[in-house]
This record gives structure tokens, C-alpha cells and sequence, in this order.
């Protein structure tokens, strides 16, 4: 079904922005995707953070007025470039989709009638389907729209794995700039950075019965962050820091959701380690389990099962660097290793 919800009497209801970086190959389906959307009044601009392959000509090869092609004299960085397109975008709603993901024709329709209808919600985020290879697996936080007041979103994006895909995300383009956009101080997680200070005091909403097609593989930052380096691993144990500073005097209310995220992480940390470790560069299969350590000193307080729970983590992080000098216990978990995951 067509929507054609105005905003004002030439802007557009929504803007798609496509951030971009020597993404010729991928970038052209993430436009095309964006063009077909049933809500007709967007713009989709494309901001090129400076690319030296042929983006500019990809995106030259679509006529429709509603795109708009922005390029920066210089590499912003990832989240650099995001606030640029905060900065250009002239909607009343923001969705940056990612240059290597896709969206399917209903997906701006749904999130946007669901904001009008719901001015209270600072952004909607729906599940995904996730496409490695040949293979696509999906993935729904919930199996049904639901809306998460304040701070019940907080509390879930910190207490539960993957609560929030970036690309999803479909929100008030002055929420974006209230908060200031996404912190330059987390390279690879500022997104989770700025869902968490919005969700605190803000209400945000799961939306079933659409999703956003997630390319993953070795061209994702992801994987440069998560796979080829340690970097994503000490932007959480960060991100925690900070959430704790700012929490401040109410740090006690979220105890049990700050506890289990780092004991969660402390988990993946491990998990990293034993499957990935020897695969990063410059990174020593040791420093992993040392950054996991560091975040489970962070948890406080807790029943005896999350005592236990952290001592048993605990052990495992100074037990795996001499685990792997023992080539035995390296071959009895292969099939570990074989099953790569995306997650921590």
C-alpha cells in the first residue's frame, strides 16, 4: 500500500541515509532497495566518506529525484560519517541503513506509521535476516510489536544479546540530535552507546513483521572489529565504564542489568578467544581473556549464583591462555572453531 505522509509542504517524511565507503559492489542494492519503498515521500542520501573505487558512478546511474548524492572531502570514520548524515538529513524521521544491508518494499511504511501513530517512541528497530554466504538465518528480539517504556528499554538493551540492529533503527530525526548523535570515542559500538542514554529516558519500540536484510562477511566492520582485531571488545568494556559514571548515585537500580551484561560479555570474551584469538592481528590469544577479566571486575554484588557464575568465568579466562599451548584441547574443540560467530 502506498504512503504519502507529508511533512511540511516539500520535505520529506523520513530521510534513508546510506553511509558508504568503497562499497561500489553492494552499495547499488542498498539504493535500490531504499527507491522501492512504498512510502514515497523520502529522500535517500547516499554520503560518501571519501571513497576511491566507483561509488560516485553507481550511484550516478540511478535517476530518481529523490536521491541525493553527498561526498566528504575527507574519511570521517564510520561514526563520523553517520553524524554527517544526521547533519544532511532533512526528514522528520532518520533511518541509516547501511551501505551492504537491504530493506524489502514495506519496511519505511511500517516504522514510520507506527512513530506517527505513537509520538512518545524516540525509534522503532525490528528484527533481521542475516545473510552469510548462500545461507540466511532470521533473528526477531520479540515475536510481537511491543513497546518498551522508559527505562524497560534501557534495562533489556543492556541485560539482553543483540537487542538493537543499527540498520533497523527508524527514529525522530531531533532525538538523534538531542543526544548529540554517535560518540567518535567508540569506533566500532557507538551505536550501542546511543541507544542506551535514549532508551534510559525515552521509550523505544520492537516492530514485528518486517526486518532488514544483514550482509555479513569479511567486508562488514563487524568483522574488522570482531574478527580481525580486538578493537569492538574494548569499546564495551568502555561503553560499561561510562554507563556506570553516568548512572552515577542510580547505579544501584540497575545492578542485576549491568551485572549481567558484563557477565555476558566476559562469556563472548572467552568465546573470542578460543575461536578467533589466533586469527587477530598483533593481538595475542592471551589479551582477549585479560579484557574479559577486566569486565567482570565491574560486576557488583548479586546472589550466590551470579557469585558462582563469575568465579567459574573467571577461572576459564586464566585457564584458556595455557589451554592453548596444549594442542589436544585445541583439536577437541574444532568444531568450535568451524561455527564463526557474529555475535561476541
Amino acid at each position: 500500500m502506498d504512503m504519502n505522509i507529508q511533512e511540511g509542504d516539500s520535505l520529506p517524511i523520513v530521510s534513508i541515509c546510506i553511509p558508504t565507503y568503497n562499497r561500489a559492489g553492494m552499495v547499488g542494492d542498498a539504493i535500490r532497495s531504499a527507491l522501492a519503498q512504498t512510502c514515497r515521500n523520502i529522500e535517500v542520501l547516499v554520503v560518501d566518506n571519501a571513497s576511491t573505487d566507483t561509488t560516485a558512478s553507481v550511484v550516478s546511474s540511478f535517476s530518481d529525484p529523490r536521491l541525493r548524492y553527498v561526498r566528504n572531502d575527507r574519511n570521517l570514520g564510520l561514526f563520523g560519517n553517520f553524524n554527517r548524515c544526521i547533519e544532511l538529513a532533512q526528514g522528520k524521521y532518520l533511518h541509516i541503513l547501511h551501505s551492504d544491508d537491504m530493506i524489502p518494499p514495506e519496511f519505511t511504511t511500517t516504522c514510520v506509521r507506527f512513530l506517527e501513530e505513537h509520538p512518545d517512541v524516540a525509534f522503532t528497530f525490528t528484527g533481521v535476516e542475516i545473510e552469510t554466504g548462500g545461507t540466511v538465518t532470521t533473528q526477531d528480539y520479540r515475536n510481537r510489536t511491543e513497546i518498551f517504556p522508559p527505562p524497560e528499554g534501557f534495562r533489556r538493551i543492556l541485560r539482553d544479546r543483540s537487542v538493537v540492529a543499527c540498520p533497523s533503527v527508524v527514529g525522530h530525526r531531533r532525538i538523534f540530535q538531542k543526544y548529540g548523535g554517535f560518540s567518535l570515542d567508540y569506533p566500532y559500538a557507538a551505536d550501542l552507546a546511543l541507544w542506551l542514554p535514549i532508551s534510559r529516558v525515552e521509550a523505544v519500540a520492537f516492530l514485528s513483521g518486517t526486518r532488514v536484510r544483514y550482509r555479513q562477511g569479511p567486508h562488514s566492520e563487524s568483522h574488522r572489529f570482531l574478527f580481525a582485531s580486538a578493537r569492538g571488545y574494548l569499546d564495551m568494556v568502555n561503553i560499561y565504564l561510562a554507563v556506570g559514571e553516568e548512572l552515577g548515585q542510580e547505579k544501584g537500580l540497575f545492578r542485576t542489568d549491568l551485572n549481567a551484561a558484563v557477565e555476558r560479555f566476559a562469556g563472548d570474551c572467552l568465546y573470542a578467544a578460543w575461536t578467533r584469538g589466533e586469527g587477530m592481528q598483533g593481538v595475542p590469544p592471551s589479551f582477549l581473556p585479560s579484557v574479559g577479566r577486566a569486565a567482570l571486575s565491574l560486576a557488583e554484588g548479586g546472589p550466590v549464583s551470579s557469585w558462582c557464575r563469575r568465579l567459574v568465568l573467571r577461572t576459564m579466562l586464566f585457564l584458556l591462555p595455557a589451554a592453548y599451548r596444549v594442542p589436544g584441547l585445541r583439536r577437541l574443540t574444532a568444531f568450535l572453531r568451524q561455527e564463526r560467530k557474529s555475535l561476541y
